[in-house]
């Protein structure tokens, strides 16, 4: 019996079946490394215009018994590796054949240049390597599907060495032989997969790269979804799906709560995991939802209810505690108008958080003030974690009792004045708001701010002479604090354009408040097309002197307006005590870079 005849016949049989492929493969075939090629062709009649390749063909064949398996690699030597690697890859066929059956058990391995590499780097002193093979399917489209991917790969360049992290690449390109399974994360490695790589550069330049791939489907990474997922009186919305295998989907309703599905319908079952966040609105949600789980044993996912895999209530003891404490922080939040979600739990832990509490008895549950103090009122200001709360201690007049109360309260009840002398000496009394009593260096960071109430807050006292220079300073400081706290810079910056626009409401577009409104747009974003051409007419204004205080009107027009060159003029003509008033402004926030007189002209 001829092994290497019925091997190379098998072989020729089965590639013969393919409409694409022709196989010319010899048995007694005296090339070297090779014993023959298969054509690649476009089109099912073969000729000169379809010819689309030819990939080199090797075939051994080798007798196995009944009672053995394929198998899973065969040597070869590393004199034909390199032979192999030289010519540019090779489709490496093996076929095994019982002699008294005459069965045929065709197997393969594409040889493509990286792999060779791979192989003869890896083999150190060795003289061969087994090389692992794969059985050789029977359908003619997987047969054309490895020929082509052979073909494909033989544009492999091992002596490159391209680092593709040095590449500007616009594409990448995987070529498989289409047995691939992207229905699941895979990773492609030269040892498990064929395929080989190609990346196009920005520049149009096409070439294969030797690199590993990880491939994940979309619905492994994870996808925001329309769902509703809820539990009491805890609701998510839109939380993302990541499917965790086959039979598991993960819903991640925030950062620190996460839900295991797996099964569907009536059988499905959730698991919950929980990982404490830091502020104080999100471990409240994550909490919440987790022990009302914990208590109800289901959760619902767009009104279906979905049964809960988890620990009974009993063993949430410790965790309940928290809870409570975390549930009268935010009843406090709310009382004083507070953002939650930019309260930090961390620094509030011991003494802290002990003083919040027993603010929360004093403000929400009526408990006493333990405090001797000879004034009828008193400032106080609670730290909370890097912020502030700004709160008012009073005496009742009626029972003597003292009471906490919110600064800024829309329904405080208290009026606040402000005495000062003129320039005459004589002491002069105004009518302030609670904003004015506030110093500037705490208002970024003091919470219970209740801008919302800001407009109200001037409108009642707009009958006093000085009540607008007051709203004005209060919209620069807003500014201010908006560049100083990065956080809070939309609720600040929204904030101080509504009080500026009531401004403007109450005493017209003076040049200030104009200036003012661009600043504040600016710092939302490009200033229009129009807001520019208004910039440059008020500049034009403040040059023919037909404003007060031009100078100063000049230089920020030209700071909103971008232009370094005249930012310099305009700064340099600027007297010592305009430049250090004018670099207090937030104005100045905008001028980049901070040239000052000393750095150019002055």
């Amino acid at each position: 019996m001829n092994i290497e005849l019925q091997a190379v016949t098998k072989i020729v049989h089965m590639v013969s079946k393919c409409p694409h492929l022709e196989p010319i493969i010899g048995s007694n075939d005296k090339t070297l490394l090779t014993d023959g090629h298969i054509d690649v062709h476009s089109s099912e009649s073969h000729s000169k215009a379809t010819f689309d390749g030819r990939v080199h063909v090797q075939v051994k064949g080798r007798k196995l018994s009944g009672n053995m398996k394929l198998p899973r690699t065969f040597p070869i030597t590393r004199t034909d590796l390199a032979g192999y690697l030289k010519n540019q890859g090779v489709l490496y066929f093996v076929v095994y054949i019982n002699p008294k059956t005459g069965k045929a058990l065709p197997a393969y391995a594409l040889l493509n240049p990286f792999k060779l590499q791979q192989l003869i780097d890896g083999m150190a002193s060795q003289k061969q390597v087994g090389v692992r093979i794969k059985p050789l399917p029977t359908d003619p489209e997987r047969i054309e599907g490895i020929v082509k991917l052979a073909l494909r790969s033989a544009d492999e360049k091992p002596s490159m060495r391209v680092d593709s992290r040095e590449l500007d690449f616009s594409r990448i390109t995987v070529y498989t032989d289409g047995s691939l399974n992207l229905d699941t994360p895979v990773r492609l490695t030269r040892a498990d997969h064929d395929y080989t790589l190609v990346l196009e550069t920005s520049g149009g330049m096409v070439l294969s790269v030797d690199e590993e791939l990880v491939i994940t489907p979309a619905e492994y990474v994870g996808e925001v979804t329309t769902l509703t997922v809820s539990c009491g009186d805890f609701v998510f919305h839109h939380p993302t799906r990541r499917r965790v295998d086959k039979d598991t989907v993960e819903l991640e309703l925030s950062k620190g709560l996460k839900i295991q599905r797996s099964g569907t319908g009536q059988a499905s079952t959730g698991s919950i995991s929980l990982m404490m966040r830091e502020t104080l609105r999100e471990r409240f949600n994550d909490v919440g939802f987790y022990l009302a789980c914990a208590d109800q044993q289901v959760f619902s996912i767009d009104g279906v209810e979905t049964a809960v895999g988890q620990a009974a209530a009993d063993d949430q003891e410790e965790l309940r505690g928290h809870f409570e404490y975390l549930t009268a922080l935010m009843a406090l939040c709310d009382h004083l108008g507070v953002d939650p979600s930019l309260v930090d739990l961390k620094p509030l832990e011991g003494k802290r958080g002990n003083q919040l509490l027993g603010l929360h008895g004093v403000m929400l549950r009526g408990e006493e003030i333990n405090v001797e103090h000879d004034e009828p009122t008193g400032r106080i200001l609670q730290p909370m974690g890097r912020w502030s709360l700004q709160l008012l201690v009073t005496q009742d007049t009626t029972d003597g009792k003292w009471v906490c109360r919110d600064l800024f309260h829309p329904e405080l009840g208290l009026q606040f004045v402000m005495t000062g002398e003129d320039e005459a000496g004589e002491t002069q009394i105004c009518r302030v708001t609670p904003y004015e009593v506030l110093e500037r260096e705490h208002l970024p960071f003091t919470l219970n701010l209740h801008l919302d109430n800001l407009v109200n807050a001037y409108s009642s006292i707009i009958e006093y002479p000085e009540a607008a220079n007051f709203a004005n300073t209060t919209v620069l400081n807003l500014v201010r604090a908006a560049d100083l706290v990065a956080i809070r810079k939309p609720e600040f910056l929204e904030a101080a354009l509504t009080l500026n626009s009531w401004l403007i409401s109450k005493q017209g577009a003076l040049p200030h408040h104009q200036i003012n409104h661009w600043q504040i747009a600016a710092r939302n974003g490009q200033l229009t097309q129009a807001e520019r051409f208004e910039i440059r007419s008020l500049k034009g204004q403040a040059s023919r002197n037909e404003l007060d205080k031009p100078l100063l009107i000049e230089a920020a027009c030209a700071i909103l307006l971008g232009d370094e060159e005249e930012i310099a003029y305009c700064l340099s003509r600027l007297d010592e005590k305009q430049l250090v008033a004018f670099r207090d402004w937030p104005i100045w926030e905008l001028h980049s870079p901070h040239t000052t007189p000393e750095d150019g002209q002055h």
